[in-house]
């Protein structure tokens, strides 16, 4: 009863947020362009509703690092009552993504950005860095997930 319960929930959230994402990316490409007092940069192509975009996609990152933190805690508090050996394997791999955002937050650069059109308070190097680390993270990431599709399918084969 109650996994139908969270198969439903979780369906219907997931499908709300599709819904959601699919309006904002309609107003973002169908809705026109800002009107020429909006434009930062006159002759620049500007989309009417690309505030909306963004601070959807703002809304998303941390509801899901949030999740992501809160399931990590508690499966990891669980895991400490069960078996302490398995969960501090499990605050390893934390410790590792620690270690890879340090690490790529020392590899990127601070040079400051010529961006037309902005004067605002971001570009510093301190953000920059920190651009870069999220960056450097992702391709880091993804670079591994495309290598274990690549590798587990071939790790399974040769154990049969």
């Amino acid at each position: 009863m109650a996994v139908t319960k969270i198969h439903r929930t979780s369906r219907m959230v997931l499908m709300i947020g599709v819904a959601i994402s699919l309006v904002v990316l309609g107003l973002f490409y169908l809705g026109g362009q800002a009107s020429a007092q909006d434009k930062v940069i006159a002759e620049l192509s500007q989309p009417k509703y690309t505030d909306a975009i963004l601070y959807w996609a703002y809304f998303l990152l941390i509801v899901t690092v949030v999740v992501l933190i809160g399931f990590a805690v508690s499966d990891f508090i669980r895991g400490l009552k069960e078996n302490p050996k398995k969960a501090l394997s499990g605050f390893l791999a934390i410790l590792a993504l620690a270690a890879l955002l340090i690490f790529s937050f020392v590899m990127g650069d601070g040079t400051l950005l010529n961006i037309p059109g902005y004067s605002g308070p971001d570009n510093t190097p301190p953000t920059l860095k920190l651009t870069d680390m999220w960056l450097y993270s992702c391709y880091f990431m993804l670079i591994v997930t495309v290598l274990a599709m690549i590798v587990m399918p071939m790790l399974k084969v040769k154990k049969k």
